[in-house]
């Protein structure tokens, strides 16, 4: 009688708890937000910025993104390391010289015409993420006094 209530009724369960289971890994483990892709180039005098630190601040709240340039001014945003991207919505955007490692030259300023020999900004200041890609091109201007 023991057997025939197990074979009966315990064994389905079994197989519906699994399948429950599975279930709520398949749905519940994907717990990454949902990322706007943010490339592009900074430039400042029209000549590519290297070594510049850009900062996604969402407006709402929630992790910013960091880009860092490379020797043609391209960066592309990122959320967590290995993982592109920013979170979808307005953002105020901060600037600054990338931590320079030992022997890193840092910022180089582009040669030109009226180079800015003060504190610059970046342009612009406020950007609007959506979802998929997003292609922000940023210039260093020499702040108004």
């Amino acid at each position: 009688m023991t057997m025939k209530l197990h074979q009966r009724f315990l064994r389905p369960l079994g197989w519906l708890t699994m399948i429950l289971v599975l279930a709520v890994l398949q749905t519940g483990c994907d717990s990454s937000p949902k990322l706007g892709q943010v490339t592009g180039v900074l430039t400042m005098d029209g000549e590519p910025v290297k070594n510049g630190s850009i900062e996604f601040v969402p407006s709402g709240g929630g992790r910013p993104s960091l880009a860092l340039t490379d020797a043609e001014g391209r960066y592309t945003a990122y959320y967590l390391p290995n993982m592109p991207g920013a979170l979808p919505g307005k953002h105020r955007i901060r600037f600054e010289i990338a931590k320079a490692k030992p022997g890193d030259p840092g910022l180089v300023r582009p040669k030109g015409k009226g180079r800015p020999t003060g504190e610059v900004t970046l342009e612009p200041s406020t950007i609007e993420v959506v979802a998929g890609e997003n292609q922000v091109d940023f210039k260093l201007v020499e702040a108004q006094s």
